[in-house]
């Protein structure tokens, strides 16, 4: 059975110009980030992420193959692959699974965030979250999108030569992911002015007429100022 994660032989075709990197490395663990901007609506862009079996690379399936692979992209659902076989009847059955990692957060065409150790970390004593973000242009006619893998916890590998190892498989799906699409900027991406995280997303503030409901005092306030008397 194939590691999922192994060093990459090599790259895809995709040239638009990334950030990558191990952004930051120490004993307890490390993160990778893979930014690009590309000419896609966060929705074509999110349609294709949820479909792996079209994307993601075969040489890093436990399987050999990606075609049992999905993601159901609901908290608590699951990035899966099934091991399929073909039986005497001809017939493709489920002879097994694996789980890659867990959904929990989703928000179509914005942030899609997982848990679960990738390829050899599975077996460690780690944390492993991915968060893939999108955001749109302000003309509507790219998008900037990222993966931001961050693990930390116990593990049997040295981070020195681990990070490095998951970060170049990393790039690759991350490449592979957006093949389809045009790059849409020469100038290198990068984290500043992007969130990597969902603090980009709006908070909606208190509904019409709650501030003036929280100044109203209870019978039971203790305060100095009194209500008038009823007359």
């Amino acid at each position: 059975m194939r590691k999922a994660i192994t060093c990459a032989a090599g790259y895809l075709a995709f040239t638009a110009p990334a950030f990558a990197e191990v952004k930051t490395s120490s004993d307890a663990g490390f993160n990778s980030v893979h930014i690009a901007s590309v000419k896609a609506s966060p929705d074509e862009i999110w349609k294709r992420l949820i479909a792996p079996k079209d994307w993601w690379n075969k040489s890093h399936s436990w399987s050999g193959s990606t075609e049992g692979f999905y993601i159901d992209a609901q908290a608590n659902g699951c990035f899966c692959e099934l091991f399929q076989e073909k039986g005497a009847d001809g017939k493709v059955k489920t002879v097994g699974s694996v789980e890659h990692m867990r959904v929990i957060f989703s928000q179509p065409g914005k942030v899609l965030r997982m848990q679960g150790g990738l390829g050899p970390l599975q077996s460690e004593a780690v944390t492993g979250t991915l968060t893939v973000a999108m955001e749109p242009s302000k003309d509507g006619q790219s998008t900037k999108i990222s993966f931001s893998y961050v693990v930390g916890g116990y593990m049997r590998y040295k981070v020195s030569e681990i990070a490095p190892a998951v970060d170049s498989v990393l790039g690759d799906q991350f490449r592979r992911l957006l093949t389809p699409f045009a790059s849409a900027t020469e100038d290198t991406a990068s984290v500043d002015g992007f969130s990597l995280d969902v603090e980009n997303l709006k908070d909606e503030g208190p509904a019409e007429g709650t501030e003036k409901a929280l100044e109203v005092k209870s019978d039971n306030d203790t305060g100095d100022e009194q209500a008038p008397a009823p007359k």
